[in-house]
């Protein structure tokens, strides 16, 4: 994935995120990746769905100028618009399924960043070694562009699909590279540095790192 000697040459193609100033992670987890931004002259606000990452990532995050919001970041207000220099999606993308709420999330991407923010995008996409996938991930299934795993929920968890008589919930979006670009322009995003990693046997589903600025 992105190196941080990348990850600061992003920022020098835009001034305001090179001196410092607002950032968000998206999909935080934990936070280390807001936490390591943060050391360097930026005031923060992790979101995520998780109750438990939420809760790890203000413990882990003492003495640090963050703050913590929990949301569901397909359709939830997390903040005013023109708030941010800076947005960084810790790998959340590819956990939203569908084309309307991948849609919602990079719009609200979009309006929380100041015009010329930086958007730091990093994610997964195809293409994708099926075969290394299958034999290390047993029982999971690609179809489409949509990684499954086996679930107990049955037809509970909107939309699951049955393989081999056995239901599976959807856990990963897999679009192309090419896609993923056209979805970031299509939300008013340009990308300006574009790192590919391609599947491998040991690694066998590909990602994809994207530095782009907020534009009209």
């Amino acid at each position: 994935m992105l190196t941080r000697k990348g990850f600061w040459w992003m920022c020098s193609r835009n001034p305001g995120p090179q001196r410092g100033g607002k950032v968000i992670e998206l999909g935080c987890g934990t936070a280390p990746i807001l936490r390591w931004v943060c050391k360097r002259r930026f005031s923060g606000l992790g979101v995520d769905v998780s109750r438990t990452a939420i809760s790890m990532a203000r413990e882990q995050s003492k003495g640090l100028d963050i703050r913590f919001k929990r949301a569901d970041l397909r359709g939830a207000v997390v903040g005013k618009p023109g708030t941010f220099n800076l947005a960084i999606d810790g790998h959340c993308l590819h956990c939203i399924i569908k084309a309307e709420d991948r849609r919602a999330f990079l719009e609200n991407t979009r309006r929380l960043l100041i015009e010329g923010g930086l958007f730091v995008l990093l994610t997964m996409c195809s293409p994708v070694d099926r075969k290394s996938l299958s034999e290390m991930t047993p029982g999971q299934k690609l179809f489409g562009r949509v990684i499954y795993a086996p679930s107990n929920k049955g037809a509970e968890f909107e939309g699951s699909r049955t393989f081999d008589g056995k239901s599976h919930m959807p856990t990963r979006y897999i679009g192309h590279w090419k896609s993923i670009l056209t979805e970031l322009q299509g939300c008013r995003f340009q990308p300006q540095l574009v790192r590919i990693n391609h599947a491998t046997p040991s690694n066998p589903v590909s990602s994809l790192s994207v530095g782009a600025l907020a534009v009209d």
